[in-house]
Parts: C-alpha cells; structure tokens; sequence
C-alpha cells in the first residue's frame, strides 16, 4: 500500500502508540486510564489516524472497539516498526536486541529451555523473550504484531503466515513401575485397569489417545484430568498415574522407574510442530531472521 506524503503527515507515531496501547489493553478506558482527558485524547488520535490512512481501523458497537482486518494490518506494520528501532537502538549500544516468542508451556519446558546456549550463542548476541499460550493463542498474538515467532502445531497454522516444519512429535505410553506386577512393559496389554491420566486441553489428542487405547486393547481407569502437558508429565512423575505424553518429554524419565512402551496404533497420535513469523517483520528485522535461523538449528 503506498501513501502519499500528505497522508504520511497524519500518521504519526504517537497515534500508532495508542492504537497498539488501546488494542493490548482491550478499551480506550483501560489504556487511558480514569483521566477523563486522556481517554478523549486516545479517541481523537484514533479517529485521526482512521482519517489519515482513509478507512476505519475497528467496528464500534456503542463504546465496544473491535480491531476489523484493516485495523490488524496496520498494528501489525507498527509492531513491525516499533521492534525494528529498537533493532537500531541495540545494535547502537551493542545491546542484546529481543525477539519475542510465544509456544506452550511444554514447547518452552522441552524444546527452548535445554537449548538455550546455542539460542543465545553467537554475534550479535541475541535475547528471547518467551511466553506462554496454547498454539491458537499463538497464532492470533502473532498476527496482530505482539509476538515475533510463534512455535505451534502445524495443524493450526495460516495462510498469511510464513512457516517451516520444524519437529516431528511422536509419543508414548509411560507407565510408572509401581503400577505393574513386573517390569515388563507389555504387562499394560493383559487387560487390567491401569490408573490413567487424560489431555482435557487438546479434544483432539483427548480423542486421538482415547481411540489408539481401544486398538491397542488398553483398559485405562482414568483417575485425573489435566490442562497442558506439563501436568500431565506431572502426574506420571507422581507415580499414580499413566499416559501418552510427548517422547521429548519421556527422555526424562528414569528407565528404573518408568516403563514406555510404544506400539504401531500410535503414530495416529503423531504431529508435527511449525516455526511461524509474519513475513514483513522477517524482512525488516534482522534480529528475527538471525532467531530463526537459530531456533532451526538448534532444534533440527
């Protein structure tokens, strides 16, 4: 989209800091705060900045502000915008410059944390800031400009997105020891109840681990239903309970302890996790592509 340099002049960058404060905070009221000037001073720059790009930017209802397609464009340019000063400024100061990283906590707990050296390594230095959210979260933070990099399940992914296949998840069936008459694993195949922790966040890995149980003829008792899988690594840990959890995440489970037993019928349970970043943003800030080059690397 190109603008003309009389356009150009009604779009400041003290407007663009309002619409992204007034879009981060949800209302012109809670970005404001209670001073009744202020909050008409934040509704006179978005309406100036409405008129200066020639469209409207959210669909009022009464005093409800909700960001329309045009409105995510133009937060996303200024996020875009805002991080690649701040790109300048470090490299000014030879500071670490951020890139902002949203994934699962179990994402974070089993992909990013162990990896962190080789994440920072190199020259110039580089700062993640990670946060977590469900893949769909994920997904709409980075759209509208508030994350740099997103990790999430590939099903989930969008179109206007750039992204590259990263991990392949595959899983197992991790039983604690205490659990089993012997140490074999395929004790689990006899057919007596097994105390069973169940994914209540994920319907479809719920339904997906539900229907591999039924063909492989697993007679699971379930006793706990969790959100993440953190918990449910937790809940085996605690030694009452089984589960299908991530072999990522099973590599940290003492053999002596803890029985995996993997099995055919499983692989209806594998996925695939993306990288995703808004194209644009890549293209203007070098500190993005340095981080995807790096979290390629370390997590090839």
């Amino acid at each position: 989209m190109a603008f003309k340099s009389s356009t150009l002049s009604g779009i400041t960058i003290d407007r663009l800091q309002t619409l992204c404060s007034v879009v981060e905070s949800g209302t012109i009221v809670v970005a404001a705060g209670p001073d009744p000037n202020r909050q008409s001073l934040f509704s006179r720059q978005l309406k100036d900045l409405e008129k200066a790009l020639g469209t409207t930017l959210f669909d009022r209802a009464g005093k409800t502000l909700k960001l329309n397609e045009n409105g995510r464009r133009v937060v996303l340019a200024a996020h875009t915008f805002f991080g690649s000063l701040d790109d300048v400024i470090n490299a000014a100061v030879a500071a670490s410059e951020t890139v902002v990283l949203g994934a699962s906590e179990a994402i974070l707990r089993w992909l990013i944390l162990p990896n962190l050296g080789e994440l920072m390594a190199g020259d110039p230095p580089l700062r993640f800031e990670v946060r977590s959210m469900p893949s769909e979260g994920a997904l709409k933070e980075i759209q509208i400009g508030h994350i740099d990099l997103a990790i999430i399940r590939t099903e989930v992914m969008s179109e206007d997105l750039e992204s590259e296949i990263i991990v392949p998840i595959q899983h197992v069936f991790a039983v604690p020891r205490t659990l089993l008459r012997t140490k074999e694993g395929a004790e689990v195949f006899e057919g007596r109840p097994i105390p069973f922790a169940e994914l209540g966040g994920d319907p479809f890995f719920a339904k997906t681990a539900r229907a591999t149980a039924k063909a492989l003829g697993l007679n699971l008792l379930p006793i706990i239903q969790v959100e993440s899988f953190s918990l449910l690594m937790s809940a085996v840990e605690s030694g009452n309970a089984a589960a299908f959890i991530p072999t990522i995440a099973a590599r940290s489970l003492p053999e002596q302890r803890f029985a995996q037993v993997s099995a055919e019928p499983m692989k209806e349970m594998d996925r695939s996790l993306s990288l995703v970043w808004y194209g644009k943003s890549a293209e203007s800030r070098p500190s993005i592509r340095r981080a995807i080059t790096r979290l390629k690397r370390a997590l090839a």
